[in-house]
């Protein structure tokens, strides 16, 4: 079966996928086999887009606002497939599907949640695959229950307001009152890269110095590194059970503490709730208007969205501690420009990008004096990575005075310092103006020729979880002459590790990254790069994420046109969880 002859129109105006409509077809199929009714076109589709969501990032389809499902196709314009705005015709086709399309309770493929709204508006209706369903009421109802028994405590914050002090004062404060041999607490650290785990492993214990902690705790605290959530979770796509930690199997933690939780999706966020012992505290740390996960869900944004909407006598809302103070000073116009786009505050950071501060440049990609000016200083970089990776001066190019060889330790930190000062960031991937565009174009200017692979200061991310190299997808490394071969080293400057480039099997360039892929990392100057025009993907929050990226300076390339579209465009994500957490 491949749907009904109607579902071609649909699938021509790249409304619904073929894919969707072959499993689609799959599930009628089967329910027909019990006589069932074949569902009507509106029913098909409908089911098309619930089975699109999770790729798309949202939980549900929203049939309150179906019309966003349209993209850029006019549901109103004649001779196209029909198309209603209105809820109501789709949730009497959906309903009608009942062997397909059940209601919160039922054994179905599909669920539509119809509630009233709590505000005494319009009835929401949002179908949703069933497990997606499932995941998003565990969560609600893990968090209401955390909340009454007092074991979770949410930080949310933009750059710059302290939320790592804040965690760090608020450890060194718990462990600093033990007495001597009382163990205290099992600290577990996680977040949702290998790169923002590094990095707040790193910052944690710098803040922890700062705070004075004694050097007991410091220890402590450092014996316990933060690591992905994946591996906290054991975490193994070969398993029946793909997480070792689970319902039937806890977490050994009193204390677990998830940074950049932002990144977290639904699914993941559902698996981590099930295996932390209700009796363990949990602190989600973030700032939720970055980018959500690449998966389906903004758990971190539904929960604030709730905080900010509920009243103060809400049991959840006094869990939510929002920091909204900036004690940066030295990069004053870049957490200013940040705050404009989060704002959606065209006008201001239109001005703050043409002020020409140091720390804030605009570059219109239509200025090719400028583009070119820019692509010279990404290459200089590159060649300063290429300088650190063979023992020499990043700057000059020049070996230190009677150094034989150079030390393998010093080199790597050398490379990862280099390679934390710039950073080229994308929001495509293909294109001019694109990850592959830069980097073949950074290539070429510094001679690499196509059989040069391996060459020494190629900056390379992991695209897919290696367990045996103990590399995850996201990790980033640069590879480096050893003895008698290459090797690439990844991690931070002070804790770094080697892998042979013979064991690199999933990697790519990134002399340019994509924005999605920079999450969770901080470079002294970060270049970020727009499309050439408006496009689905460019939105508020990849602007934000981008330009939050920059510790000392950020150049952003764009046009205005671009730039206005993108502060104008916010994350619009299906999902019923802030409903569902307000409703209880």
């Amino acid at each position: 079966m491949n749907g009904p002859a109607e579902l071609n129109a649909y699938r021509a105006a790249g409304l619904i996928d073929r894919d969707d409509v072959a499993a689609a077809a799959l599930l009628v199929g089967m329910a027909r086999r019990d006589e069932a009714p074949e569902p009507d076109t509106l029913a098909w589709v409908a089911i098309c887009l619930a089975l699109r969501t999770v790729r798309d990032g949202h939980t549900c389809v929203d049939l309150a606002r179906i019309r966003d499902w349209a993209g850029d196709h006019d549901p109103t314009a004649p001779g196209g497939p029909c198309w209603p705005t209105d809820a109501a015709p789709w949730v009497e086709a959906v309903r009608a599907a009942d062997r397909l399309v059940g209601k919160p309770g039922d054994r179905r493929p599909f669920i539509l949640d119809s509630r009233p709204s709590a505000d005494g508006g319009a009835e929401s209706h949002r179908l949703y695959l069933a497990r997606s369903l499932a995941e998003e009421e565990s969560i609600a109802t893990a968090i209401r229950a955390r909340v009454t028994d007092g074991t979770i405590s949410i930080l949310l914050g933009g750059p710059g307001t302290g939320k790592t002090t804040k965690v760090a004062a608020d450890l060194v404060a718990r462990l600093q009152g033990l007495k001597p041999g009382e163990p205290g607490p099992r600290l577990g650290l996680a977040a949702p890269t290998g790169k923002a785990a590094a990095r707040m492993t790193e910052v944690l214990r710098t803040r922890c110095q700062e705070a004075g902690a004694a050097q007991d705790v410091i220890d402590r605290i450092a014996a316990t590194p933060a690591r992905t959530v994946h591996k906290l979770l054991g975490y193994n796509p070969s398993r029946g059970d793909r997480f070792a930690h689970t319902a039937d199997n806890l977490l050994p933690y009193d204390l677990v503490i998830v940074d950049e939780a932002s990144m977290l999706s639904s699914s993941l966020m559902h698996h981590l709730l099930s295996a932390i012992d209700p009796a363990a505290d949990l602190r989600l740390v973030g700032d939720p208007d970055q980018l959500a996960s690449v998966d389906a869900g903004t758990v971190l944004g539904d929960i604030a969205v709730f905080g900010e909407e509920s009243h103060a006598a809400e049991p959840l809302h006094g869990c939510i501690d929002t920091l909204r103070k900036i004690h940066r000073s030295e990069s004053a116009n870049i957490l200013a420009l940040a705050a404009a786009i989060r704002g959606a505050k065209v006008d201001d950071a239109i001005h703050i990008l043409r002020a020409g501060a140091d720390d804030v440049a605009w570059i219109d990609p239509a200025d090719a004096a400028a583009l070119d000016g820019l692509e010279k200083a990404a290459t200089d970089h590159a060649r300063a990575l290429g300088n650190a990776a063979g023992g020499r001066d990043p700057g000059t190019g020049k070996s230190p005075p009677g150094q034989q060889p150079p030390d393998p330790r010093a080199v790597a930190a050398a490379v990862l310092r280099t390679k934390a000062r710039l950073q080229v960031l994308c929001a495509h991937r293909d294109g001019p103006m694109g990850v592959w565009g830069w980097n073949a174009r950074i290539e070429k200017r510094l001679g690499v020729r196509s059989t040069d692979t391996w060459y020494a200061g190629r900056p390379v991310i992991v695209t897919r979880n290696s367990r045996s190299l103990g590399l995850a997808n996201g990790d980033v490394g640069v590879v480096v002459p050893a003895a008698g071969r290459m090797e690439a080293v990844f991690g931070l400057p002070e804790q770094s590790a080697r892998v042979a480039v013979s064991r690199l099997e999933d990697v790519e360039t990134v002399h340019a990254l994509t924005i999605h892929k920079s999450q969770g990392s901080e470079y002294g100057h970060a270049i970020v790069v727009l499309p050439e025009r408006p496009s689905q993907i460019l939105t508020r929050e990849l602007l934000y994420t981008g330009v939050t990226r920059a510790r000392d300076r950020v150049t952003v390339v764009g046009s205005r046109e671009v730039i206005e579209a993108a502060i104008r465009t916010p994350i619009r994500r299906a999902t019923g969880l802030a409903e569902r957490l307000r409703s209880g």
